[in-house]
């Protein structure tokens, strides 16, 4: 679904409507427009991480000759997809109007038993051979042409930033429908508290294309639960304003490593877990860690989102690069991300849908420490941002559930 549809006549400002009740002890509640700075916007830069932007073997990938050599190759396509982006075109094959398989994306996998791979996300059905000629003869890549270098295909169909459990819940809980009150509805990832003076804000963590209506939303602006598409109305269902976005960049030759924003919510009307239904019409509440962790490849990851509910996946590649629709199909808006790790299901239900935009994933085991926030996908393919990249940029800390 396209999260910049709009809300024709619906204002932007937290409406008139009486306060929520103080409460939540440990934690402030939300200004009302009294309180607000006057074109106050919280629009952050990523921080630079160290190592650059990771987009290597992703430390999971063992160093040699061979690796170095993939890695070149792997950042010869990433420019090359970059320069597509910079066109507003999801592939450089698209770009130039040529008919072919159309590279979408290039990350590294371990999925070929005892060595690294390379892994090319592609938009149309073809074979390893159709491939690597596109990336030698339309990218320009000759390197790609040594039978040496293992590929792995993996068709994704275009590959679209997603919006689309469904049902009002008070106080709401991670993993339910949410959504900025112009877009049409995400998913609430989970919880954290600000720094600094930041400290006594219980916030909600999503996409800057759930909770900012991608980039074109400011501080304060009402979030409400469920998303506008399941029924949700501003202000009647306002749970949180927005808090703070990385702001999106769609200039050219722009690299985006996160796609994340925070909502602040008043504490009553939330609370500190995750959902999920499990097929059934009963909720059922489970807490996950706080800890975060890399992706690694092979890593076993789950997730619970609006739509596909509770899913179980594998992390197939790392260091991904990759080139994302934020508009339509008749009218691009095309993002470059670079250093995201992309997961595929372990059943035959695809592991996220449009609406599980902005789910945490988290490694599947007694833990289930934080890996990352869920944001894109396409053919089954789920692309993420590192959650290290998005604590770091949102300056939070993941609140342990309770």
């Amino acid at each position: 679904m396209n999260s910049n549809e709009s809300n024709n006549g619906e204002n932007a400002e937290i409406g008139s409507s009486s306060s929520p009740q103080q409460g939540g002890g440990q934690f402030d509640t939300p200004p009302m427009p009294k309180d607000q700075a006057s074109g106050s916007y919280s629009v952050f830069d990523p921080p630079t991480l160290g190592g650059g932007d990771r987009g290597g073997n992703g430390g999971d990938i063992e160093s040699s000759a061979a690796v170095q050599r993939m890695n070149s190759v792997k950042e010869m396509i990433e420019q090359r997809l970059a320069e597509a982006a910079s066109s507003n075109a999801m592939s450089l094959a698209g770009a130039r109007h040529i008919d072919s398989a159309g590279v979408l994306g290039v990350g590294l996998s371990s999925g070929i038993p005892g060595q690294a791979s390379l892994i090319v996300y592609v938009e149309n059905e073809a074979n390893e051979e159709q491939v690597r000629r596109e990336i030698v003869d339309t990218m320009g890549v000759w390197a790609a042409s040594n039978d040496d270098l293992p590929v792995e295909v993996e068709v994704t169909g275009p590959i679209e930033a997603y919006t689309t459990n469904r049902s009002k819940f008070r106080s709401a809980p991670a993993g339910v429908s949410v959504g900025h009150f112009s877009i049409t509805a995400g998913t609430i990832g989970g919880w954290a508290r600000g720094r600094g003076d930041r400290v006594r804000r219980l916030l909600m963590i999503s996409n800057n294309h759930v909770l900012a209506n991608s980039n074109n939303a400011r501080f304060g602006d009402s979030i409400i639960q469920s998303g506008r598409v399941d029924g949700g109305v501003n202000s009647a269902d306002r749970i949180a304003i927005l808090e703070r976005f990385v702001t999106i960049d769609f200039s050219a030759n722009a690299a985006n490593f996160i796609d994340c924003a925070t909502g602040w919510c008043w504490p009553h009307l939330v609370r500190r877990d995750h959902v999920y239904h499990g097929g059934g019409s009963t909720p059922r509440f489970f807490k996950i860690g706080n800890t975060v962790i890399d992706p690694r490849a092979d890593m076993v990851v789950g997730k619970t989102g609006r739509t596909t509910d509770l899913r179980k996946g594998t992390i197939r590649g790392t260091g991904v690069a990759v080139n994302v629709n934020y508009g339509t199909p008749s009218v691009p808006k095309i993002a470059h991300f670079r250093d995201q790790f992309s997961v595929r299901s372990v059943t035959s239900e695809d592991f996220s849908a449009g609406g599980d935009s902005g789910s945490f994933v988290w490694e599947w085991n007694a833990r289930l420490s934080p890996v990352g926030l869920l944001f894109a996908g396409g053919g089954g393919t789920t692309f993420c941002n590192r959650m290290s990249r998005v604590v770091a940029a949102l300056d939070i800390t993941l609140l342990e559930e309770s």
